[in-house]
């Protein structure tokens, strides 16, 4: 391992690696069937009651043959199903029937706003406005009527699911099944305003208890574990004709009041403020998003993690403003689901929030977000405000600052793209700025094959030479095999300060593969044996990291999960770092290896649980790990889930042998769809804080919200004493004109 380098002789045999799989798989697959709906034009409007009461409803064409994905791909679904579409000037209106033999086996525990509802019955709806076959938005529905919505880009590559888009629903429960009415206003969608228009349409219905998954216009496995969100491969929607998004300018006020208290031996500090965002449609293709004096005090806190590295932890952006939108910003490194990105040139947690998560105020902004033709915009520019100690007012950071980022991509032939993007960041009350430009692609051959990748360069007044960055990354996936050969180069002075780059000077040569079959036997729905490895060294051909992971991934019939795995590691220290405050890691080589498993139980049941364990070597020690998620769902109205971390490290130096503990819970009460309460309590051993946030939100009308706030920071050393304590009420309102 010690003699492995990543330099041009081993650059040049990933190239040829790549090529030899490329070549006996360029092949594309052939289309899917035509699937068409034809939605019916009305002068009337819907009531959305869930009833599907109007003659309407009974006079369009209704679909009613819907095809399983799982768990017997290509039969029909095992519950008889009816879709209708109509639409009028305004709205697109959605009639659906979900029958049901066993009504009373209907799994419906989520009822808040954006829950995740894949454990539940549910009902998806997939709209490619463009019909670019590449983008898509998404409304999800549960029998609670909780609902779901998402923008889905290049082939499902991008997801934001912390997009809000304004829509209305309402689902009644009956002895057949259930029913839902789903009313979208055209000023929520972007197309292209013409006389005739054909829409993507795709729909989908899960059944939790069977774990039968379903769709209209059929979604092969070959496709991959999120192949639903291959918008290539939805059907048609007719008949529209004449539309027109109405509404051009929203205006989004809120005002805020409430106190702060800053410590113990502080009072609390009255405060008042106001602000507003304006949304307006530029073209029926691109819209520009304005705020002022932009506020966050709804925004939940941070999950609190122990590093169990030497550097940076990444914590995802949670604030409105900047998720809309924010796929179209991404470029670095492709990530999984279930682990945090390695690279991102852009990253807008670095806007508005210093390293240590303190806020800093945001003046204003404007985003312009769309598409034109075959090309993507994206633009954003935003002002901070300098920040003051808390105690004495003085000045501690540099000043005011501005952040722009302009973003131009291109589609060309059936699913791939072609990009531009540039970062700035200048400081306004004194000489500095930082910059970084990329060029990214993103190929598609036929169904399974991807080549992606990313050419950079930042430009820093101190740091001059070695300031590039790249990426080229080929992979392959169906049902059975996934394959994955990524080689990044990113330079010793290579800095996107707007961006999340933990590592510098480094050269890394990373693949996995997997192969998935289908057993039918033990209850086992699918097995994935796996293997993926990393290399990373310096530009001097010095290894610095490597891992190698060995596991099987069993996923049951049930929903259950279970790993066993095993990771081998090698490390070599520049430095001594710092685990824990006064205990630290030697600079030296460490070769250790790691045993690692979860189970997660069905979590379509009222009771489930998640349990993760990590046993073996840790650098020159030893460390046991157990992170542990309970889900106690008491009612359809309330729930609850518990959240542990346990580390307990054993480690040959100076108080090298210790515990760390982070404990959660997370209890939710929803009143309705559109009112819940939320209390979100975490410990932390390590840091010595116990923080507590408590939230009430109602959308007392769709795009229109009441926030009442109150969050407390304490330390917890030897008695609880007040860190920081905000009790806020935040009321926003919406006007359309």
């Amino acid at each position: 391992m010690n003699s492995f380098r990543i330099n041009t002789s081993n650059f040049s045999r990933f190239l040829l690696l790549l090529s030899i799989f490329i070549s006996p798989i360029i092949l594309y697959g052939q289309s899917s069937e035509e699937y068409s709906i034809t939605a019916r034009r009305i002068s009337s409007s819907v009531k959305i009651d869930g009833v599907l009461s109007e003659n309407d409803w009974a006079k369009t064409q209704i679909i009613n043959r819907l095809l399983q994905r799982e768990p017997q791909e290509g039969n029909p679904v095992t519950e008889k199903t009816e879709i209708r579409v109509l639409y009028n000037s305004s709205y697109i209106y959605f009639g659906i029937k979900c029958f049901d033999s066993e009504p009373d086996k209907i799994v419906a525990n989520e009822m808040r706003r954006d829950s995740d509802l894949q454990d539940n019955d549910y009902f998806e709806i997939f709209i490619d406005t463009y019909h670019d076959h590449r983008n898509a938005f998404y409304f999800v529905i549960n029998p609670l009527g909780a609902r779901r919505d998402a923008q889905i880009r290049d082939e499902g590559s991008n997801i934001n699911w912390n997009w809000d888009g304004i829509w209305r629903t309402r689902v009644k429960r009956n002895p057949e099944g259930w029913t839902a009415e789903i009313a979208i206003p055209f000023y929520t969608l972007r197309f292209k305003e013409s006389g005739m228009q054909t829409w993507g349409i795709n729909f989908g219905r899960h059944i939790a208890r069977k774990r039968e998954e379903c769709y209209w216009s059929p979604v092969s496995r070959k496709y991959g574990w999120f192949g639903k969100y291959r918008v290539s491969h939805c059907g048609h929607l007719t008949g529209l004709e004449n539309l027109k998004q109405g509404n051009k300018i929203q205006f989004m006020p809120y005002i805020i009041g409430g106190a702060e208290q800053l410590d113990q031996d502080n009072p609390l500090n009255i405060s008042l403020d106001a602000g507003l965002d304006v949304k307006y449609r530029l073209s029926s293709n691109l819209t520009a998003d304005i705020t002022y004096n932009t506020d966050f005090a709804q925004v939940e806190a941070d999950q609190e993690q122990f590093n169990l590295t030497r550097f940076s932890l990444f914590f995802p952006e949670k604030r409105g403003f900047f998720l809309e939108g924010a796929d179209i910003f991404r470029i670095g490194e492709r990530y999984r689901e279930h682990e945090p990105p390695s690279t991102l040139l852009f990253f807008s947690r670095t806007i508005g929030l210093s390293e240590d998560a303190r806020e800093i105020p945001i003046m204003g902004g404007l985003r312009i977000t769309g598409k034109t033709g075959p090309y993507n915009v994206g633009i954003l520019n935003i002002l901070t405000d300098r920040i003051f100690d808390s105690n004495n007012s003085s000045q501690i950071d540099t000043g005011r600052s501005n952040h722009a980022v302009v973003r131009l991509k291109r589609d060309f032939l059936k699913k791939s793209s072609l990009g531009l993007m540039y970062l700035s960041k200048n400081n306004l009350d004194g000489y500095y700025y930082n910059r970084a430009a990329a060029f990214d692609f993103n190929m598609a051959f036929g169904q399974s094959l991807k080549i992606i990748g990313f050419v950079a360069k930042s430009d820093t007044p101190s740091l001059k030479g070695k300031d590039l960055a790249g990426n080229l990354d080929m992979s392959f996936s169906n049902d059975l095999l996934s394959f994955q050969l990524a080689y990044t180069d990113i330079g010793e002075n290579f800095n996107s300060e707007m961006g999340f780059i933990p590592r510098t000077d480094i050269r890394k040569l990373k693949g996995n593969f997997s192969i998935g079959p289908r057993p039918d036997i033990l209850n086992i729905r699918k097995i994935v044996f796996m293997k993926s490895m990393t290399y990373i060294e310096n530009h001097s051909g010095r290894l610095e990291s490597s891992n190698n992971l060995f596991g099987a991934f069993t996923l049951f019939q049930n929903g259950s999960q279970l790993f066993l795995g095993a990771v081998q590691s090698y490390e070599d220290l520049p430095a001594d770092f710092s685990i824990k405050e006064g205990v630290h890691i030697l600079k030296d080589i460490y070769k250790f290896n790691l045993f690692t498993s979860f189970y997660q139980s069905d979590k379509s049941k009222n009771i489930a649980i998640r349990a993760e364990c990590n046993a073996g070597d840790f650098y020159n020690g030893n460390l046991f790990r157990l992170k542990a998620n309970g889900y106690l769902k008491l009612s359809s109205h309330f729930s609850l889930e518990f959240i542990l971390d346990h580390n307990h490290f054993d480690l040959p130096v100076e108080g090298g042998k210790f515990t760390t503990n982070i404990a959660a819970g997370r209890l939710i009460y929803s009143f309705s769809p559109d009112l819940y309460a939320k209390a979100y309590l975490q410990w932390n051993s390590a840091e010595d804080l116990f923080k507590s946030n408590f939230l009430i939100r109602w959308i007392y009308k769709p795009g229109a919200n009441i926030y009442f706030i109150y969050n407390e920071t304490r330390e917890t050393v030897i008695t609880p004493l007040l860190c920081d304590r905000v009790i806020m009420l935040k009321v926003s309102f919406l006007f359309n004109f």
